[in-house]
């Protein structure tokens, strides 16, 4: 596995909890017998949105299957799977006070090199108010 841009994370070599998988799964539809496999997938390309200074967590924006996911990761461990709506209203835990900017590029340069069915720039256009 390659080195991520810069800007991104790997974080797929992270512990992932059995809640973090079902949520996953409950959420993003994923297969449950190919669920570790893509969620270490999307977690190798990720941009941090910031730290919980009460717990230490940090939020991590993720794509799968040309979808914003947030992962929650606490000293290793992938706690739980949001959704980017489920995630909107604790931006300002991880430190955020408004959206990130230039919303469009993030999400095109996670995208950037994966080959996922549905991945091009212009299927996640909107993203920003996800429903």
């Amino acid at each position: 596995m390659t080195n991520p841009p810069p800007g991104q994370r790997d974080y797929s070599a992270v512990r992932l909890s059995r809640h973090a998988l079902e949520r996953f799964i409950e959420r993003f539809g994923a297969e449950p017998e190919a669920a570790p496999d893509e969620l270490r997938r999307a977690l190798s390309r990720t941009r941090r949105l910031g730290r919980n200074p009460e717990n230490g967590a940090v939020a991590v924006l993720a794509m799968f299957r040309a979808r914003v996911m947030v992962a929650i990761l606490q000293d290793s461990n992938c706690l739980t799977v949001l959704t980017w709506n489920q995630f909107v209203p604790r931006l300002s835990e991880f430190g955020r006070n408004k959206l990130p900017r230039k919303w469009g590029r993030t999400l095109r340069r996670l995208l950037a090199d994966d080959n996922m069915e549905g991945s091009s720039p212009e299927t996640h256009r909107g993203y920003e108010r996800e429903g």
